[in-house]
């Protein structure tokens, strides 16, 4: 959300302190909650484990255009009884691969089963310790599962689907009201940003080829109806994501076109947003080319990898105005390279640790007198650990170079940007509690920023989620006294639809 064009004005502005001590709260009250609670239920594993990004514990998030974190990981579970029948029968159930093979519906995340001599005896435990009868998987079931108004069924009367080719339209809205804690300005949106947060779709076209190999493009198109998402932004219509894809089951996937870059943790489940994705660093696609692999090493480990170019900038992402490059006119980004490492391990007792490493090289072209031609470099370390219905998840990053002129955080050409971004999830039945914590710290010259947001996401159906969050936004040291001080304290409502 573009806080900057209010910050500008002088809105919504007090001198308090940030309240740091809201996050551990949240944990106090997370770990209260669970204890009170019965166990949670565990059932079987995700469809395309591989490609989740949050498929375990976190509810869409919205700031990203949630259908675009549906696709990638959207939900879909077994069931809990099919899983113990499995552990206790003696035959395999049909269509259940054997030991060391996967199971084209269930993805290469799914629990393998032994089976010899045409029965199943015991689960196959025995690789190395890691596979689990009982996986901590939890369920993000809906609060209203059997409803007579399923969306799905406009994406079936809009999709097209002939043999090998499939051409999936999905899309939905982000609805979203406020409640300013320290001013005027509540309503439906904020000033500057009224109305609907946007509608989007989505095109998917794809033909696979067989023998693994399969061919497509991806496309998410976003409209408002009134002002545009950014001021930088020229259109109300306009495309996120746009590209080609070839998807070969031994080589990985090739992308080219409106890429995002892979650069750190994809994105921590909240609707707001968070310190690195206001940066500039997160959910921020350009024109370049994408590399990514999924290597599975044995049933214990796995390594997710990515190498990127970008050759040039499309001067749209979600980051404030006077955040990085691509809010300024004349002053590009272009030739950046991203490299990302992702080892994930899955433990005997069910639990997965996710170990993130990226890096980052570039340059920016300058046309303006304010600064001359940048060369920018950036690096990462993010840690995530779930077991059962927690998820906990930590990140560090730094960039050098100056990616804007009169940074928003410290009011000057900083350059020198560290994130730090963390948190933690707790999901019981359709409902997942959160809590984030994110901050910028500027240098050269300097200034900081503090982000706390704490709420909850319900799965009302299929097709509808629901969130509420509290939202807290403190800058200090800024050079320009109108942008110091409290940014953003409210309680948001969202609703989300899509089909």
């Amino acid at each position: 959300m573009d806080w900057f064009a209010e910050r500008s004005r002088g809105m919504m502005r007090a001198k308090r302190n940030c309240p740091l001590a809201v996050c551990a709260a949240c944990a106090v009250f997370l770990c209260t909650l669970a204890a009170t609670q019965a166990p949670a239920q565990t059932i079987g594993s995700p469809r395309n484990g591989a490609e989740s990004y949050w498929s375990q514990s976190a509810a869409p998030p919205a700031v990203v255009g949630a259908s675009d974190w549906q696709r990638r990981g959207s939900i879909s579970w077994e069931s809990a009884d099919w899983q113990s029948e499995l552990c206790t029968s003696g035959d395999c159930p049909q269509g259940i691969a054997s030991a060391g093979e996967e199971h084209a519906d269930y993805g290469s995340d799914s629990p393998v089963f032994g089976c010899a001599d045409g029965g199943c005896s015991h689960c196959d435990c025995t690789a190395c310790g890691c596979m689990s009868c009982e996986p901590w998987v939890v369920s993000r079931e809906a609060l209203f599962p059997d409803t007579c108004w399923n969306l799905d069924r406009v994406a079936d009367l809009l999709s097209v689907e002939r043999g090998c080719f499939t051409f999936p339209v999905t899309g939905g809205a982000w609805h979203w009201w406020q409640k300013n804690l320290i001013g005027s300005g509540s309503g439906y949106g904020i000033p500057g940003l009224r109305n609907t947060y946007f509608w989007y779709l989505y095109f998917d076209p794809a033909y696979d080829a067989g023998w693994g190999r399969k061919y497509g493009a991806h496309v998410e198109l976003r409209m408002r109806e009134t002002n545009t998402f950014r001021t930088f932004i020229d259109q109300k219509t306009w495309p996120w994501e746009a590209y080609a894809y070839v998807q070969d089951d031994e080589w990985g996937t090739l992308k080219g076109g409106l890429v995002y870059k892979q650069f750190g943790l994809f994105w921590d489940g909240v609707f707001f947003g968070n310190a690195p994705y206001f940066d500039g660093f997160k959910l921020d696609a350009d024109y370049g080319l994408s590399w990514e692999k999924t290597t599975e090493i044995d049933d214990c480990l796995k390594v997710d990898s990515y190498v990127q170019f970008f050759f040039h900038e499309d001067q749209s992402n979600g980051s404030f105005a006077g955040a990085d490059a691509e809010s300024v006119v004349d002053y590009t980004e272009q030739n950046i390279g991203v490299a990302r490492l992702v080892p994930t391990w899955t433990r005997s007792d069910g639990s997965v640790v996710a170990l993130g490493f990226s890096g980052l090289v570039g340059q920016i072209d300058s046309r303006t007198a304010l600064l001359n031609d940048q060369t920018i470099g950036g690096y990462g370390v993010d840690l995530t650990y779930t077991r059962g219905p927690w998820k906990l998840f930590a990140e560090g990053m730094q960039h050098f170079g100056v990616m804007n002129p009169t940074r928003y955080v410290s009011g000057g050409p900083s350059n020198r940007i560290t994130n730090f971004l963390g948190g933690v999830h707790y999901t019981r039945g359709p409902v997942t509690y959160r809590c984030s914590y994110s901050n910028s710290l500027d240098a050269n010259p300097d200034g900081h920023q503090n982000m706390v947001v704490a709420g909850m996401t319900v799965t009302v159906t299929e097709n509808v989620d629901l969130y509420l969050e509290y939202i807290h936004e403190r800058i200090d040291g800024n050079a320009v006294p109108a942008a110091d001080g409290e940014v953003f304290n409210a309680i948001a409502f969202i609703l989300n639809w899509h089909f």
